[in-house]
């Protein structure tokens, strides 16, 4: 991350709350520029003059905007600093309930804010950091995004959606000296899961009482109280992801890596899902050889 001598800086979304805002206060800690964004910066005065007290920007951004006025805010906000080092797009809201059950407005709503959103976000910062050969785009995504559970279909498409696009991006840019790395975060003491962060759909009959997917609802709104992982010990690690510096910086940084795990529940999850991939692939060698001509 080449900053010619001056401090980095960063942009960061979903700043008013949970990893944005642990993430944006240790970078500011770390001595480096923030500009954070949220929707409303109206609702919370306190941390916008925190942010810009420290000599950082706090501006307005809505995912669910139009093209043209994303690439006008990204526009405004790389003329503060004269450019953007790190990319975090981190905001995002879940809506979560039964596939059966989820609303088409619902659905397209949550692709919005968590995929398209971010895609809009990253093509807009493209160009300014294809132009100085440098920087760093980091897409929190979750443990969802990569082994998708129960009532979070919809949800873990859409971040299925920006893992995705993050990982064929990575492969475009790194000639140009960007780097990408998907943050794939377990639960944290954080606002996820409850009715400001998202959504949860009433399930239907069949999926109401003690379906799984009812159980699944009722644990997730339990988790801005009992999540066992720390916002800002997560926070470190993408710090340290997107410099290179520290433990998981530069284990990022050596073995080249596109994920960053956070959270021993999202380690667990993951692993668990590439050891089926393992026995699934194990199985059906014979069988995919089978179909050349």
């Amino acid at each position: 991350m080449s900053t010619k001598g001056k401090a980095p800086v960063w942009f960061i979304t979903g700043t008013s709350s949970g990893l944005g805002l642990a993430l944006t206060r240790y970078a500011i800690a770390k001595g480096h520029i923030v500009i954070a964004s949220s929707r409303n910066p109206s609702k919370t005065p306190d941390l916008v003059s925190e942010v810009e007290g420290s000599g950082g920007k706090w501006i307005t951004l809505d995912a669910t905007r139009s093209e043209e006025e994303i690439q006008k805010t990204m526009q405004f906000a790389e003329s503060l600093f004269s450019g953007i080092d790190v990319l975090v797009n981190n905001a995002g809201v879940s809506v979560l309930g039964a596939v059966e059950d989820i609303p088409d407005a619902d659905t397209v709503f949550q692709m919005r804010v968590n995929f398209l959103g971010p895609l809009r976000i990253m093509q807009a910062v493209l160009p300014g950091m294809r132009k100085r050969r440098s920087g760093v785009i980091m897409n929190v995504s979750s443990t969802q995004g990569v082994a998708p559970g129960l009532a979070c279909g919809v949800y873990a498409a859409s971040k299925a959606a920006l893992e995705a696009v993050s990982e064929s991006c990575s492969l475009e840019v790194a000639q140009f000296g960007i780097r990408v790395l998907i943050i794939v975060p377990g639960a944290y003491r954080t606002e996820f899961g409850s009715s400001s962060t998202g959504k949860h759909i009433e399930p239907s009959v069949e999926y109401a009482g003690d379906h799984p997917v009812n159980q699944m609802l009722q644990l997730i709104s339990t988790l801005p109280k009992v999540a066992i992982g720390d916002p800002n010990k997560a926070a470190q690690v993408m710090f340290e992801a997107a410099t290179g510096e520290g433990e998981a910086g530069e284990l990022v940084k050596r073995e080249k890596l596109l994920r960053v795990i956070i959270g021993p529940d999202c380690w667990k999850g993951v692993d668990k899902k590439v050891n089926e991939l393992r026995r699934t692939t194990d199985l059906l060698e014979g069988v995919a050889a089978s179909t050349n001509l």
